[in-house]
């Protein structure tokens, strides 16, 4: 106990120095971004390995970026993945918020965060649903958006419980083999060499089964799940595959096009499947998840205009579809979204308050009502402790962590990782305005009150 409270003081210190950090570099920081803009795009494709890199060093400081993961190292499988300089939003973002590019946040670190704390009306997959098998398994429950950014296969497997090592390795190792733990590969490893093996080979059941038992051992690892939808895909269960990658897609990009072609033999053998989707998607056309499925794939093959308009689709069809809202938005900016969301005001830009807010004036409990029946409960303690509460249907979701304040501008840090940043109006008379940075246009934001 005293060591966890301990940790949370030393997080709390940690936060509110980056807060006073960003407030004494902002200026300098906004005039560099402002000219350099143009060559940074350029600086990012030239040292992109360098990059690469120096995110695997500062996994922990930068949690929520979407870091280099295991299969980088072990399988030289993984190369990228989409990059969130999708526009002009997110640059006219960053321009008038520099908090979050002071922190690092992503899109996608606002998605994920957002998610959690139910902020948005939470997360919502519409093509999940008791009745679908999605390849078998049963390892994740995709009607939630994983957990991590993090790619947590190696401590994941290092905790798994010895039935499902077990089942992973049931019909992975050859009667009578005797394994070298020298030389033998783990569970997980030889699982997904496997799977990725039959993929391969272009056998796609053998793939899924595969795929699963490593699932098993890692059931949040994105990769994993990102290659379980490809197999589905491949094998022509594309309300599966949407299924499965809607998740994923919710708090981080996908792969790109070298590291997605990369589980092929050759270019034509996948042009030919996405041959087969776009005429799935022809003969259903108010099939939503198709819609969805493929733009997806055309966003890893950069045919950005054509996934446009399939969001669009999506969103005549399922209009609470969030992540299908959140990626219009981030590749074709407030003009490509519905007019209920295009035709409201966008994020206005931030405005310096005259003094940060005294941190007094926050301590203490407040509620919030949300859309529907949902409602919200903020409490923010002496020791710069938070705890917050998110209702709906009579489920409660309870986030603990850390906070800071400077100027207008709140940050949460939940122990589970992240940084959730809004702005904030000074409290009076028992009330103050949450709206977090990031967040798309037409977002009202929370009303608090004691």
């Amino acid at each position: 106990m005293n060591d966890r409270i301990a940790n949370r003081q030393d997080r709390a210190a940690g936060l509110e120095d980056r807060m006073q950090g960003r407030q004494d570099n902002r200026q300098a920081n906004r005039e560099t971004r402002q000219g350099d803009r143009q060559t940074n795009r350029g600086d990012r494709q030239d040292n992109r390995q360098t990059n690469r890199n120096d995110r695997q060093d500062n996994r922990q400081q930068n949690r929520d970026d979407w870091s280099e993961n295991f299969w980088d190292n072990a399988h030289d499988a993984y190369h990228d993945h989409w990059h969130d300089d999708f526009g002009d939003y997110w640059d006219h973002m960053w321009e008038y918020h520099p908090v979050a590019a002071a922190f690092g946040v992503t899109a996608w670190g606002v998605n994920r965060l957002s998610y959690w704390f139910g902020y948005g009306g939470g997360y919502y997959n519409p093509y999940y649903g008791d009745s679908g098998s999605y390849g078998g398994g049963g390892y994740y429950d995709y009607s939630q958006p994983l957990m991590t950014y993090e790619q947590v296969t190696m401590p994941v497997e290092t905790a798994a419980p010895v039935e499902a090592v077990a089942s992973a390795t049931a019909t992975a190792t050859a009667p009578g083999a005797v394994p070298s733990a020298s030389t033998e590969p783990t569970p997980l490893t030889k699982a997904y060499d496997e799977a990725r093996q039959a993929f391969y080979e272009g056998d796609y059941p053998r793939s899924l089964e595969r795929v699963n038992a490593a699932l098993a051992i890692a059931p949040n690892d994105a990769a994993l799940h990102e290659f379980k939808s490809l197999s589905l895909f491949a094998a022509g269960k594309y309300h599966d595959a949407a299924a499965t990658i809607h998740p994923v897609l919710a708090v981080g990009p996908g792969w790109d096009w070298t590291t997605f072609i990369r589980m092929y033999p050759s270019v034509d053998t996948y042009t030919a499947q996405l041959r087969a989707l776009e005429s799935a998607v022809v003969s259903n056309p108010k099939s939503a998840d198709l819609h969805f499925l493929l733009a997806y794939h055309y966003i890893t093959c950069s045919s950005t205009a054509e996934a446009i308009g399939q969001l669009q689709e999506v969103l005549e069809l399922q209009p609470k579809d969030t992540v299908s809202l959140q990626l219009l938005q981030m590749i074709g900016g407030p003009s490509s979204l519905p007019k209920t969301s295009s035709s409201a005001e966008p994020p206005k830009p931030a405005t310096p308050a005259a003094a940060t807010i005294p941190k007094q004036d926050l301590v203490g409990s407040w509620k919030a009502k949300g859309a529907g029946d949902s409602s919200f409960g903020l409490k923010l303690s002496d020791d710069s402790t938070f705890a917050w509460t998110y209702t709906e249907k009579g489920k409660a979701k309870s986030i603990e962590g850390v906070f800071a304040v400077e100027e207008n501008t709140l940050a949460l840090q939940p122990d589970a990782g992240g940084v959730m940043l809004a702005e904030i109006s000074a409290p009076q008379n028992g009330k103050f305005h949450f709206q977090v940075v990031g967040s798309p246009p037409g977002d009202k934001g929370l009303d608090f009150s004691k």
